[in-house]
């Protein structure tokens, strides 16, 4: 006979992995955003490319990803959020244009891209108001300008190329320690995956460092999630925004290369 204490405990760890899959939306929502803001800062280098069909493909995610949080976080209340002008727009774009388009929809008009990223931002950040209750407390928004195939693009990163930059930024990557016991286990790539699983001991989660310090905090708060859907835990990572504003400036003032590597004055050199 199971325990009460066994139920409520099973019960907890429902709640918690349902919590951290509806947040890997939300996460991916708001790396639909940093895409956009990447394009925006780096228009000149992708203005070859149908950048059109790229930001409506974003935002096509954008507003699908959105609407999975708010139908799960409110099922039956749909009518009742959308009193909310910001959640009715959510939903507008999503019914009227994702899916697919219908014949009375009306693209919203923005001066520029700026216009439409701050738009984005104010929607998806009321998406974590309206859905707190059903989201874990402890994430955040981080919003942070970049996209992993469009960086890889402007700067020709190769596979290649990319392998021997992770080698100098960590010189620890790809050694394996030559002693030690050694646990073999599957790579749990997918939250969904933990429906199938039935040993989660069997499964490990992998933390991948980035090519910069964005994609870095992309990866990692993706690894959070898994980590928390997998073993029912509550982690989650963000940046230090003092830090973050000293990288920032570093940037911009030629201290760091795009890979956020040190750049020795030529004079060092």
């Amino acid at each position: 006979m199971t325990s009460l204490s066994s139920k409520l405990n099973c019960a907890r760890r429902c709640i918690v992995i349902d919590k951290w899959s509806m947040a890997k939306y939300l996460i991916d929502a708001k790396k639909n955003v940093d895409s956009i803001l990447f394009i925006e800062e780096n228009i000149d280098k992708v203005c070859n490319l149908n950048l059109r069909r790229k930001i409506e493909e974003l935002r096509r995610e954008f507003y699908i990803n959105c609407c999975v949080v708010l139908d799960k976080s409110h099922p039956k209340n749909k009518k009742k959020i959308c009193e909310d002008k910001l959640i009715e727009a959510i939903y507008y774009e999503r019914d009227k244009n994702c899916a697919h388009r219908d014949d009375d929809y009306k693209s919203p008009e923005f001066n520029q891209l700026s216009d439409m990223i701050e738009t984005m931002k104010q929607q998806i950040q009321q998406v974590l108001v309206v859905c707190k209750d059903s989201l874990p407390n402890n994430i955040t928004l981080d919003f942070v300008s970049h996209d992993r195939e469009l960086f890889r693009l402007i700067y020709g990163i190769t596979a290649e190329k990319e392998e021997e930059i992770k080698c100098i930024k960590y010189p620890e990557y790809g050694k394996i320690p030559q002693s030690g016991n050694f646990i073999t286990k599957k790579v749990f790539e997918e939250t969904e995956d933990i429906r199938t699983i039935k040993d989660k001991n069997e499964y490990a989660v992998i933390i991948e460092d980035g090519i910069n310090f964005y994609e870095s905090l992309q990866n990692h708060q993706d690894a959070c999630i898994k980590i928390n859907v997998l073993y029912n835990l509550e982690t989650w990572c963000s940046f230090n925004q003092e830090s973050f504003s000293k990288i920032q400036k570093l940037k911009k003032a030629g201290g760091l290369n795009e890979f956020d590597m040190p750049v020795m004055p030529k004079g060092n050199a």
